[in-house]
């Protein structure tokens, strides 16, 4: 069995966060060409306004847009691992914790047996993950996916061409404030094969 886990860097701190978020505040989105797609429809809205549905289906299309523009296949979303972030980025604003792994939780290949996305009889599987938060506009998914792609660690993840499947956790709120006009992401990555 050959496994990978990608972690991507972890910023603790805000002042890390604020930085990497207004790194990418100078670099535009192009290609929205379709008016239909999840990217324009809810990619810039705050999270104040965006259903948990909304936040996953714009980050899955802004992920596989930057995905598309390095020549990659899209990822499939996947629902274990949709699961496994929604967990954990609950544990993340629930807890007050910015990390890969919180008090009393599993590490992230530890969710992910937990939702069966990982089991016995695997052949080659890795997983990955991506997490973040932002206040106000820098919580909406545009900048959370552009601060991602800024970020060596968070963009080896998103353009992996190991990954075949991804998860997306979104919550309100983050985990160093309570209010809602923030939110919190994680995007979970993996392959599994027979």
């Amino acid at each position: 069995m050959r496994a990978t886990w990608w972690g991507g860097a972890v910023a603790p701190l805000l002042a890390v966060l604020v930085a990497a978020l207004a790194l990418s505040a100078g670099s535009p989105l192009t290609g929205e060409a379709s008016a239909a797609s999840a990217c324009k429809l809810w990619g810039k809205d705050k999270a104040k306004t965006l259903s948990t549905k909304q936040a996953r289906r714009a980050v899955a299309c802004l992920v596989n847009r930057s995905r598309d523009r390095h020549g990659l296949g899209d990822l499939d979303r996947d629902r274990r691992l949709n699961r496994s972030a929604q967990r954990h980025t609950r544990r993340m604003r629930q807890q007050r914790c910015f990390s890969h792994r919180c008090s009393g939780e599993q590490d992230l290949v530890g969710r992910l047996w937990s939702v069966s996305y990982l089991e016995s009889g695997l052949s080659r599987w890795a997983c990955g993950e991506n997490i973040a938060w932002g206040m106000r506009s820098e919580g909406k998914p545009v900048k959370v996916v552009r601060a991602w792609m800024h970020s060596p660690s968070h963009r080896a993840a998103i353009l992996s061409r190991t990954f075949r499947d991804m998860g997306i956790g979104f919550v309100r709120g983050t985990p160093a404030y309570s209010h809602r006009y923030g939110a919190t992401y994680t995007v979970d990555f993996g392959l599994r094969r027979r």
